[in-house]
């Protein structure tokens, strides 16, 4: 049976005594660190009343060292030739600190258990949704938004409560899901009455991101329009504005109305630039030739226009980097059947972007210009530095890898400016012909 008042009186003892606070100081870290009292404790630098309390209770002669390691269980065994005889020393550790000792091992496992079930708990929430089955990957899988969960976790477990539940309710209520298009802005104040919750620059934004990966099976955006992108596929507008595509000879349609905007540029062989937010109130875009010509270069397609408005084509320039707004565009084209002819820079940005299109795209996309011979023609005087030409490693087309090994091998740019004539002449024979020779 524990002698409560022989506990009590122990501990004053030690309390009254300053040699002994830092013996328990250590006693306690010992603890905390084993699960249990047990190896040693080092003391470095003792002061005089440390030396007198060790001499005095261990009954061995420390006044004279300055550093000395002890053996816990001396201290358990030194207690039972006093008068607190029988009294356990980790009993008498509790009452001293006045408090339950548990070992870092417990109370991470503690830690540990609370985290586990803050999350499960949310997770209960959206059982049997999109929203739910993606928590419950990020918790199994310590992957996606988990490092972010764990990071807002510690800082602000409430406030990251909040910003899980806001992007649950958005990716269960995509506007996707119900053939919409919403700005980013809208569809937050829809969500959560305050249009700036899934800001980019906000944790929420960032969860959202992190959600819209999971649900589309998308990598982390690298960049602004990789981001556009994926906002897209969940029908979300975002920097709808300055996303853009040139076209010219093209049709729109709207409600099945012919859009009289577009037409209106389609008669007169004008390029007409559309944005992301255009391309998002219609609903089919349509070549009468069947066929469209897709050019990387704006300097390439003014040309070209001007060279060709004699004639029936449907023509498209990317503006480089093939924004949200050409891919929504083009997806529309391929859509209704249409063959989509494309032709770019051959450098390995430029081959880069034309193998990206033919796997989006499959058999209806042609690569239009790209044998070697055509690099050849278009060959400059700028050399490509070895950073660049390593884009070219990872190429996936196997319709560009000859035309990349050569070009790797050469170590100059070709550009589409020189190839200006043969596009010219391959559009109008197949305005005459109906096919390319």
């Amino acid at each position: 049976m524990i002698d409560e008042a022989l506990i009590k009186e122990s501990v004053q003892y030690f309390r009254e005594n300053q040699g002994f606070e830092r013996v328990f100081q250590k006693l306690k870290h010992k603890y905390k660190t084993l699960g249990r009292l047990g190896g040693k404790i080092e003391f470095k630098n003792l002061s005089c009343e440390e030396k007198e309390a060790l001499t005095g209770f261990l009954k061995k002669d420390f006044l004279h060292k300055r550093s000395v390691q002890i053996k816990v269980s001396d201290f358990q065994e030194a207690l039972e030739s006093t008068r607190f005889c029988g009294v356990l020393l980790e009993d008498i550790l509790k009452e001293y600190f006045d408090e339950i000792l548990v070992s870092n091992k417990d109370v991470r496992l503690e830690y540990l258990k609370q985290r586990e079930s803050y999350f499960y708990n949310i997770i209960a929430e959206y059982e049997n949704t999109v929203a739910g089955n993606w928590l419950k990957y990020i918790i199994e899988t310590k992957d996606n938004a988990y490092r972010l969960f764990i990071q807002r976790y510690e800082s602000d477990r409430e406030k990251l409560s909040q910003d899980i539940k806001a992007v649950c309710d958005g990716i269960n209520n995509l506007p996707v899901n119900s053939d919409k298009r919403l700005r980013l802005p809208i569809f937050a104040s829809e969500i959560t009455k305050n249009p700036h919750s899934f800001d980019e620059s906000s944790t929420c934004g960032q969860i959202f991101i992190y959600a819209l990966m999971y649900c589309f099976e998308a990598e982390k955006p690298k960049n602004a329009e990789q981001k556009s992108e994926l906002y897209y596929s969940a029908g979300i507008l975002f920097d709808e504005l300055s996303n853009f595509v040139l076209l010219s000879g093209l049709s729109a349609y709207t409600d099945g109305n012919i859009h009289q905007g577009w037409e209106g540029f389609y008669n007169s062989k004008e390029p007409l630039q559309v944005s992301l937010s255009n391309l998002s109130r219609i609903d089919r875009v349509v070549s009468p030739t069947g066929k469209v010509f897709v050019f990387e270069n704006t300097g390439v397609f003014s040309v070209v226009m001007d060279r060709t408005s004699h004639i029936n084509r449907s023509i498209v320039c990317t503006c480089g980097q093939v924004k949200v707004a050409s891919l929504v565009l083009l997806d529309m084209l391929a859509k209704e059947g249409a063959d989509i002819y494309y032709s770019g820079d051959f450098d390995p940005e430029g081959l880069r972007i034309a193998s990206r299109l033919k796997n989006r795209y499959g058999d209806r996309l042609k690569l239009w210009r790209y044998e070697i011979e055509d690099y050849k023609t278009a060959l400059s005087n700028e050399i490509i530095d070895d950073i660049r030409l390593k884009k070219l490693e990872n190429l996936d087309c196997e319709e560009l890898i000859s035309t990349a090994d050569v070009l790797r091998n050469m170590g100059y740019a070709g550009y589409q400016e020189l190839l200006i004539d043969s596009l010219v002449n391959d559009i109008c024979e197949f305005d005459s012909t109906g096919t390319f020779s």
